[in-house]
């Protein structure tokens, strides 16, 4: 029972934070700290937990090929030559916009070197209250952003790139992809509307991407039909809320009031800088040291479940190098 009820969680969990501009690999990872102990020994493997975190992100990377879905569909005729879709969907512009999105990615490219490195940083408490800290910054400076009029057929490769270099900071525990990407757009003077629009759009193609990758290597797992549901279930909540989330992040930035979040993230650091992290101080892992990204998250999913712990949260959110 408990399984089921942390399956449920972990879905609304990953469904609200994804999207919203309060970091879900902060969330998750501070969670995962915190529930050390919790609940009986669990049997089911760390290959197992890594699975079920690549799910999640395949329930909310379908929310939000849902919520984009005429868009979607208005350039699939544009790319196939249909002359009745606007000027936005036609092949040259849907060539630019696939365009800024690669740029925009390139700047991930490095973190790949130092991914360990920021995989160590999830088990320190200090180091998640200072990326919530961050983002709170970030999102109280958006108050002062009121965007600009720059779209998809206005922005510059230069406005992908620094934008795409806030998303580089993304891997930190703590630290919002959405909100640093969103706040980065309104500094370039784009619009509201694109400017969550853009953030979404590069999001796909990066967690698409490292989910094809874990899925690679979990090919040959076996599941029980219990553990098959609760995958199921934890998705389809994760998808649901993270539809949701993407309608409630599009009409909080169009009503400037993005900062609200940063009230919220200022407590809770300061809650884990002079509260939490003096009593828990820093969670180390008994593992080996990790030696290539696919033993790595092998061998911090099954030392996590090792004691009965929640699927580790950076499993897949560093490798990814994404957050929301």
């Amino acid at each position: 029972m408990l399984e089921w009820v942390r399956a449920i969680l972990l879905g609304l969990i990953q469904g609200v934070t994804e999207f919203l501009p309060i970091s879900s690999d902060g969330h998750l990872s501070l969670l995962q700290i915190l529930s050390q102990g919790w609940g009986e020994k669990s049997q089911e493997t760390g290959p197992y937990h890594v699975f079920f975190d690549v799910m999640l992100h395949v329930g909310t990377t379908v929310a939000i090929l849902v919520h984009y879905r005429k868009q979607i569909a208005a350039g699939i005729k544009g790319f196939l030559g249909d002359p009745h879709v606007p000027d936005f969907y036609v092949r040259p512009a849907l060539f630019r916009l696939a365009g800024l999105v690669f740029v925009a990615l390139l700047p991930l490219l490095p973190v790949v070197l130092v991914k360990d490195k920021i995989e160590e940083t999830y088990e320190n408490l200090y180091v998640v209250g200072f990326g919530f800290l961050t983002t709170a910054v970030v999102l109280l400076v958006t108050h002062f952003l009121s965007g600009g009029k720059k779209g998809p057929d206005t922005m510059t490769w230069v406005d992908a790139l620094l934008i795409g270099c806030a998303q580089a900071l993304a891997p930190l525990p703590g630290v919002s992809r959405s909100g640093l990407t969103i706040a980065a757009a309104l500094m370039r003077g784009c619009t509201k509307s694109w400017s969550v629009g853009f953030s979404l759009a590069i999001a796909v193609p990066a967690i698409g991407g490292a989910t094809l990758l874990q899925l690679r290597k979990l090919l040959h797992m076996e599941l029980s039909s219990s553990q098959i549901a609760q995958i199921l279930l934890a998705s389809t909540i994760a998808g649901l809320v993270g539809y949701v989330a993407i309608l409630w992040l599009l009409r909080i930035v169009r009503s400037e009031r993005l900062w609200y979040f940063s009230v919220y993230l200022f407590v809770l650091s300061a809650v884990i800088l002079f509260w939490l992290a003096p009593r828990h101080g820093t969670h180390k892992s008994t593992e080996a040291a990790p030696q290539g990204l696919g033993q790595s998250v092998r061998q911090r999913a099954d030392t996590a479940t090792a004691d009965g712990n929640w699927p580790r949260a950076n499993s897949v959110h560093c490798t990814v190098c994404i957050s929301a």
